[in-house]
């Protein structure tokens, strides 16, 4: 039998979006190659793949004849198989899970065995967020999508080898640690090793406590600290990008409207005509009550 083996972050496909992540490699593809053309395959390490438009083949347990967007799929190490799209005008994301992040998850929680369709709906939802912040996103949303990879484990795994707490005492550090440090290139991995805690278990706990990802609330925290550097009219938007913890002004504004619907330069102007309107009624008062 002629296995051709993929190593970590390869996959049949043409890549419309890539991205490294400390532990990870995420892109998003379109196939190649017909279904008949794909060769019986492994890959090195173990791997998510996410339809996003099109029908997939697919041998995993839990698998329809064909599958369609949405569905997700988990393949352990060195799974073998020729899943493959009915048709080459479909896309997907897929997910390497690098040997060190593998043997971190594996030390914490029991994930599938063999090739399976993740039927999580937290999974799928984690998964197509990833996928946008993978096409859309820039360099300081690297924390956001470490913190979804992990969460996606998370969402994947069955059972764990921690006792779960209701509110883990470490939580309230985790979200002052992220709100004081915002500005920071912080990593998903060196937060877990800070608090002491299992990565997998710090994406469940947070987002239990808090409804929302730590990559996602640090995004939170760099936005309001922009909104309050906007208050400085002198203060250029490039400079207020850079204190935020953005990238540069670029992503700055895009995550900005993302967020709010307006432009940091149109929040600010709408600040310049309060302040003005607080004057002008400040000099009326004064002047009436000096007559």
């Amino acid at each position: 039998m002629n296995l051709r083996t993929l190593s970590y972050g390869m996959f049949f496909g043409r890549g419309d979006a890539h991205r490294e992540l400390p532990g990870f490699s995420v892109s998003v593809l379109a196939p190649t190659l017909r279904a008949e053309d794909v060769p019986l395959h492994t890959h090195e390490n173990a791997s998510f793949v996410l339809v996003l438009a099109g029908s997939y083949l697919s041998s995993a347990d839990g698998a329809l004849p064909v599958s369609p967007s949405g569905t997700l799929i988990f393949n352990p190490a060195g799974t073998a198989h020729r899943d493959s799209f009915r048709s080459p005008t479909g896309q997907f994301m897929a997910i390497s899970i690098s040997d060190h992040s593998g043997r971190i998850a594996s030390e914490g929680t029991a994930l599938p065995s063999g090739a399976t369709v993740c039927s999580s709906k937290a999974a799928i939802s984690t998964a197509f967020c990833l996928a946008d912040q993978s096409v859309e996103a820039g360099p300081e949303s690297i924390v956001l999508m470490e913190g979804l990879c992990w969460e996606l484990l998370s969402n994947t795994a069955g059972e764990t080898l921690w006792q779960e707490e209701p509110l883990p005492s470490w939580v309230r550090n985790a979200r002052e640690l992220l709100h004081d440090e915002c500005s920071e290139p912080l990593q998903f991995m060196e937060i877990a090793r800070q608090l002491g805690v299992h990565p997998v278990y710090f994406a469940r706990a947070f987002r239990q406590a808090f409804r929302c990802t730590p990559g996602e609330y640090l995004m939170r925290c760099r936005l309001r600290k922009g909104m309050t550097l906007l208050r400085d009219a002198k203060l250029p938007l490039s400079n207020i990008a850079l204190e935020a913890g953005f990238f540069d002004q670029s992503h700055f504004t895009k995550a900005f409207r993302v967020h709010f619907g307006i432009t940091p330069h149109t929040y600010r102007k709408g600040l310049q005509c309060e302040l003005d309107a607080a004057e002008v009624q400040f000099i009326q008062e004064t002047h009436g009550q000096s007559m």
